[in-house]
């Protein structure tokens, strides 16, 4: 760093809240484990005491912060001190009235917003290519929700954001709705249009809340996207461990305002929670929130100059092309609104692999140490982040030419497959599709059944069927599809069987019993 830079980051550091320099969970859990107490409590370890495997082959460090919930050290279900100090901070270090720290990452925080907010049969507007931990939250609350169909990037084969236009449409033919949920970004780095979806729902006197497990830098440079509490939105769960540099499965929910009740998060926060969190984590959130807020900004631009630079070499070598926040904007897609630039969103079908991008994640993997976030069909993920450096990127980048070298042929390209997404209708809540009796069968078999289980490509995680939902053929196809090509598909049966409702012992209403009339075929083709 030269003196000029030196300068100026000092300058930008003395314009930030000092009170941000603080960390004050980390520092009392360093003052406890300093004052070496004679342990009678869990965990039975006994600061490291017990030595196993672990401690003997990584660090004996890890166990002697491993404490449990001691004097001086606050409680995370009832904080009244440490623990209240450092979310304190973290609300306002993200510009938001309260906040939580989780340490059962976004999944546990979306659970959370979910029983919080909505209660049994109350209508929530989302899209449709929300995670796993959504669908659950619905079958968990028992909310009824009204889907709304993304944009699909066809010749990527992957899904981005829900327009504008869209969101409104649904609103307005949901009056009654009491909740907006938005994705805030994709698992690809796209995000809609998120003030414009915040201020319509605020209008109509709904609740907005948002799933930024791949957003939480958003909130530490103003060259990203919006952040959910900049928008406006009221709640959010947010995974600092994905690209803010906390521990993993360590995440925030963050709320403001006044149209969700922060003393019902807390509630539902210590249901979906371990009674006996892990301290490290929590002091990981604290430590990470400190660097982020102060040193985010110039992190995150040298991020985005590292991706720019792969951008350039990697759309150079044969078989291979990255996609970038001009080509998105280039589709007129009304559901992308903006793009997180740290994402490397590289299509790798030109190479002539049998396998696409799965066997791209495996093999460079195998060949150049080299491990990716994601291998899907058409397109291979590589996440940026704080702790990414120029040399992580020159051995993607050789990586990538050792397997265009070995692979690429203009006579052998392997044909990009187009995707035309068709979702499959839901004809009754995920709840009660959930636990409705069941029968497992052939998979071949279950086209015009309901399904009792979900079934997902993973990661990232998007179902592909759902509790509730009437099986298609083109779920079945692509679940088989996923299943041959070398896909990781997660579901409660073995891979060749599904979970369906079993209609000869299942009593609805016949207001909600959509197999009255024997509808047996009533897919969404």
């Amino acid at each position: 760093m030269n003196e000029n830079e030196s300068e100026c980051h000092l300058k930008e550091e003395n314009n930030k809240d000092p009170q941000q320099k603080k960390t004050p969970f980390l520092d009392a859990l360093i003052k406890y484990v300093e004052s070496s107490p004679v342990c009678f409590d869990v965990p039975g370890h006994k600061m490291g005491n017990f030595v196993t495997d672990l401690s003997r082959r990584v660090s004996p460090i890890i166990f002697k912060y491993d404490v449990n919930a001691p004097i001086g050290l606050d409680n995370l279900y009832n904080t009244t001190g440490c623990i209240k100090e450092a979310e304190d901070l973290a609300a306002k270090a993200c510009h938001a009235d309260h906040c939580l720290f989780s340490v059962n990452g976004t999944s546990g925080g979306i659970l959370t917003m979910f029983t919080a907010c909505l209660d049994m049969k109350d209508k929530v507007i989302l899209p449709r290519n929300v995670h796993k931990s959504v669908i659950n939250s619905l079958i968990v609350s028992g909310a009824i929700p009204i889907f709304v169909d993304p944009d699909i990037d066809e010749k990527l084969g992957v899904a981005n954001g829900v327009s504008l236009e869209k969101m409104v449409k649904a609103m307005d033919e949901n009056p009654t709705a009491k909740a907006v949920f938005v994705i805030n970004p994709t698992y690809f780095g796209v995000v809609s249009d998120l003030k414009g979806i915040v201020k319509a729902a605020h209008e109509r006197n709904m609740i907005v809340m948002t799933d930024e497990a791949h957003g939480s830098n958003f909130y530490w440079s103003k060259e990203l996207p919006c952040s959910a509490m900049d928008a406006g939105a009221d709640i959010t769960a947010m995974s600092m461990h994905k690209n803010s540099g906390s521990l993993t499965q360590t995440s925030m929910i963050l709320s403001q305002g006044d149209r969700v009740n922060f003393r019902e998060i807390k509630r539902a926060f210590a249901m979906f929670s371990s009674t006996s969190p892990n301290h490290l984590l929590i002091a990981s959130l604290d430590a990470a929130r400190k660097e982020m807020y102060f040193k985010g900004e110039r992190v995150i631009h040298k991020n985005l100059e590292m991706a720019e630079y792969a951008r350039k070499l990697i759309n150079q070598i044969p078989g291979m092309h990255v996609y970038s926040k001009e080509y998105v904007k280039e589709q007129n897609s009304s559901g992308v609104y903006d793009t997180d630039g740290t994402k490397l969103v590289i299509q790798v079908t030109g190479l002539g692999l049998s396998m696409y991008g799965y066997e791209v994640y495996r093999e460079i993997r195998k060949t150049s140490n080299v491990q990716l976030e994601l291998g899907e069909v058409n397109v291979i993920l590589a996440l940026i982040g704080p702790g990414t450096t120029k040399e992580n990127i020159d051995s993607l980048i050789m990586g990538l030419k050792k397997l265009s070298a070995k692979h690429f042929s203009l006579n052998h390209r392997k044909k990009t497959l187009s995707y035309n997404y068709s979702y499959s209708k839901m004809v009754v809540s995920p709840r009660d599709g959930y636990d409705a009796p069941n029968l497992i069968v052939p998979l071949s078999d279950s086209v015009g059944e309901i399904s009792g289980e979900t079934v997902m490509a993973y990661p990232p995680g998007i179902p592909i069927v759902i509790p509730g939902e009437v099986i298609s053929l083109d779920a079945v196809r692509m679940i088989q599809f996923f299943q041959k090509e070398g896909g990781e598909v997660l579901k409660d049966t073995e891979p060749s069987m599904i979970k369906i409702v079993d209609r000869k012992n299942w009593y609805l209403s016949d207001e909600l019993n959509p197999l009255k009339n024997n509808n047996k075929d009533a897919s969404d083709k």
